[in-house]
Formats: C-alpha cells, sequence, structure tokens
C-alpha cells in the first residue's frame, strides 16, 4: 500500500501545480479541497478519495475560467487517478 500512497503524493504535488496566480481563485480552492478534503485523506476509503479527486478535477477542467495550458494537466493527472484506482480495485 504505500507504493499507492507514494504516487499519491506525487499526484498532490502536481495538482499544487493549480495553485498559480494565473488560475482563478475558485479553481485553485477547488484543487486545494481536492488534495486536502479527499486525496490526502486517509480517514476515507481508498477509492472514496481517489474517484472524487478525479470527479473535482473533471469539473475544473471542463471550467471555462481555467487557463487553456492548464487543461493537459488536468488530464493527465486525471488519468494517473484512474489508473491508481484501477490497480486498487484490483489488489
Amino acid at each position: 500500500m504505500t507504493d499507492i500512497e507514494d504516487r499519491i503524493q506525487q499526484i498532490a504535488q502536481v495538482i499544487g501545480q493549480l495553485d498559480d496566480r494565473q488560475v482563478p481563485r475558485n479553481i485553485r480552492n477547488l484543487s486545494n479541497d481536492a488534495v486536502e478534503k479527499w486525496l490526502l485523506n486517509k480517514d476515507k476509503e481508498m477509492d472514496l478519495r481517489l474517484g472524487m479527486t478525479a470527479s473535482i478535477l473533471d469539473d475544473i477542467f471542463n471550467d471555462a475560467n481555467l487557463p487553456i495550458h492548464y487543461g493537459p494537466l488536468c488530464l493527465q493527472i486525471q488519468t494517473a487517478l484512474e489508473t491508481l484506482l484501477a490497480e486498487f480495485r484490483r489488489s
């Protein structure tokens, strides 16, 4: 399980790239909530942590105010979360 937690930490660091002045405040707040309330919250079940974080990232990706150069980053994060979730469910 430590491999998954290590990868979650890496994903959290990548999501942290959205904490940029070029990104609107509501999106920064959403990304911070995704990390703090869901992704890194060990009180929640792993599949819920990953699924809710992916859902929030989907909302961010679909936000019309997201600077265009952050779109691919959101997609990469979502892909990593979905891969991790699939691996977790298989184990």
